[in-house]
């Protein structure tokens, strides 16, 4: 009875001199990056390491590594698969069996062992290995509600998760988009709304942080609510004169879309109906319609009031009549005294135009009798009472009117005249 319990101890001590373990059992990788496979192992000191190799069972063989598949790693380098050369980097340290795997891709799925082979024939598995997945880009958003019917609405609890085919790091820190933007201070696979309100509505991306491979497709948080936000716009904006035309617009914020929009007007103490369309137009603006208005929105959810705006119209005072017969009155002036300015220029024209009489050049006999004077009578004269003399000046052919007083000039003509006598 000692002896056989003295040899079950051998037994275990020799056991427990082969070991390799692995940290983590399972990876995930995102396709194109490199993974590590991180590994320890021990062997009996009375041995010498020979071979260490990491190889992957095939698809036909047993997945626990009792059958030897392709190698991956192997101390010979012949031995390494041709799709794994130049592909992995081995610590190649004192009983540190990490490897380092580059480039990985969906062909690279599936669990990886490490066996080591020592002197005096020893050979040893390390069980379970490390199941290896590979992330297949782009990620993606999905969304889960508690809803049966899948809509979503203001309050429920939702869960955004990011993720991509096959699998989703977690070693890696995650980021999240909404409309493009960066979402601050959220870095995991998930994105949780516990009470969820139509602010969160919007699409939702997520990538890689510190990198600028983000989701493809853009998944929308389609939250269902209630019109918010309901107001009164007028158009044109400013004073309204009596005369003219208004329209009263009436927004909100909802989804689904407000396809029910009613208004009102209230009046001293009356609140009446005018109008069921988003926009409320007055064509002419008069003295009834001043008050103050407010919208109903309304859509499959709920509804929601308006502030209540006043339209003001304002109706033209006596200044305004005295203005405008001020202007009329400054206006005829101006025209009368415009035409009277073109009349007076017209008649001058006309005048102008029109030959003027000249007056006859004197005849050289009227000339002659225009220069004649009586001359003076001497004593001689005295005694002929019948005898005149006349002093006549004639001008020279070159003068038009007669000379007077100029001997230089003019020519003297002395003629004798006889008196006719009275019979």
């Amino acid at each position: 009875m000692l002896y056989i319990t003295i040899l079950m101890q051998l037994h275990l001590s020799a056991a427990m001199d082969w070991s390799v373990s692995y940290s983590p059992t399972t990876i995930c990788a995102i396709e194109g990056h490199s993974v590590d496979f991180s590994c320890s192992f021990d062997y009996p000191n009375t041995r010498t390491l020979k071979i260490s190799k990491w190889f992957k069972p095939e698809t036909h063989q047993k997945p626990d590594g009792s059958q030897q598949g392709i190698f991956v790693y192997h101390s010979s380098a012949e031995e390494i698969n041709k799709r794994y050369q130049n592909r992995t980097v081995y610590a190649n340290q004192n009983k540190n069996c990490s490897l380092k795997l580059h480039n990985v891709s969906e062909s690279d799925i599936g669990r990886y062992f490490f066996r080591l082979e020592t002197s005096r024939g020893g050979k040893f598995t390390g069980s379970v290995g490390i199941n290896l997945n590979v992330a297949v880009l782009p990620f993606r958003v999905t969304v889960n509600t508690e809803n049966v019917n899948g809509h979503i609405h203001e309050g429920d609890s939702v869960t955004l998760t990011c993720s991509t085919e096959n699998c989703t790091p977690k070693q890696e820190p995650l980021a999240w988009f909404k409309n493009q933007i960066l979402l601050p201070h959220t870095t995991e696979s998930e994105l949780r709304f516990s009470s969820v309100s139509y602010e969160d509505f919007g699409n939702y991306s997520c990538g890689l942080k510190n990198s600028n491979r983000t989701s493809t497709n853009k998944t929308l948080l389609d939250v269902k609510y209630s019109p918010k936000n309901v107001e009164i716009t007028i158009s044109p904006s400013g004073e309204i004169q009596e005369g003219d035309s208004s329209t009263l617009i009436c927004k909100s914020n909802a989804n689904p879309v407000v396809k029910n929009y009613t208004w009102f007007r209230i009046s001293g103490t009356n609140i009446s109906y005018v109008g069921c369309s988003r926009e409320y137009s007055i064509r002419v603006v008069s003295q009834k319609d001043d008050g103050q208005y407010f919208c109903t929105a309304k859509n499959d959810i709920g509804y929601q009031n308006s502030t209540v705006i006043a339209l003001k119209v304002k109706v033209p005072g006596r200044q305004h009549f005295v203005l405008a017969a001020v202007s009329a009155l400054l206006f005829g002036i101006a025209v009368t005294l415009v035409l009277f300015c073109l009349f007076k220029r017209r008649k001058q024209l006309a005048t102008e135009k029109k030959p003027t009489e000249q007056k006859p050049k004197a005849t050289v006999t009227e000339k002659v009798y225009e220069n004649l004077r009586k001359s003076p009578m001497s004593e001689f004269e005295e005694n002929f009472t019948n005898l005149t003399y006349a002093e006549l000046m004639l001008p020279p052919s070159t003068s038009d009117r007669p000379c007077h007083n100029s001997e230089e000039d003019c020519t003297v003509i002395y003629s004798l005249l006889r008196k006719k006598e009275n019979h």
